[in-house]
């Protein structure tokens, strides 16, 4: 009994988490969105639009790790891995990166832990 339950402390600490980031984002994107309609400005660089296809791709892979935890970690944990990566190494000068993007992996190491304790018990089980 004791397995199923942490199984499903795990699988919703990581819905939880991984719905909270996206939904934050998403307020952003709005507010910066608004933002730049009432006062246009001048464009982002391309690897600055780069970067922020691998956020995406990580964002889409928490949504996807609802119903498929294996595939939406993973996808996400790599692309935020690429996006931390690319964001430490950003030759514009106006950015600086934070170690607070690192929390973006948690929710990503949650559902890849959550899948494979998961698939490991169902092993066990036949």
């Amino acid at each position: 009994m004791k397995k199923p339950t942490s199984i499903g402390i795990l699988r919703w600490t990581a819905r939880i988490i991984g719905t909270l980031m996206v939904a934050f984002t998403l307020l952003f994107l709005i507010g910066s969105l608004l933002e730049g309609y009432n006062k246009p400005g001048p464009g982002t660089d391309t690897f600055t639009k780069i970067i922020f296809v691998f956020w995406g791709i990580g964002l889409i892979g928490l949504i996807s790790a609802i119903w498929k935890p294996g595939i939406g970690g993973i996808v996400s944990l790599l692309s935020f891995i690429v996006f931390n990566i690319l964001a430490a190494v950003n030759p514009n000068p106006d950015s600086r990166y934070s170690i607070v993007l690192l929390m973006f992996l948690l929710p990503s190491i949650l559902f890849i832990l959550q899948w494979w304790i998961d698939k490991s018990s169902n092993k066990d089980a036949l």
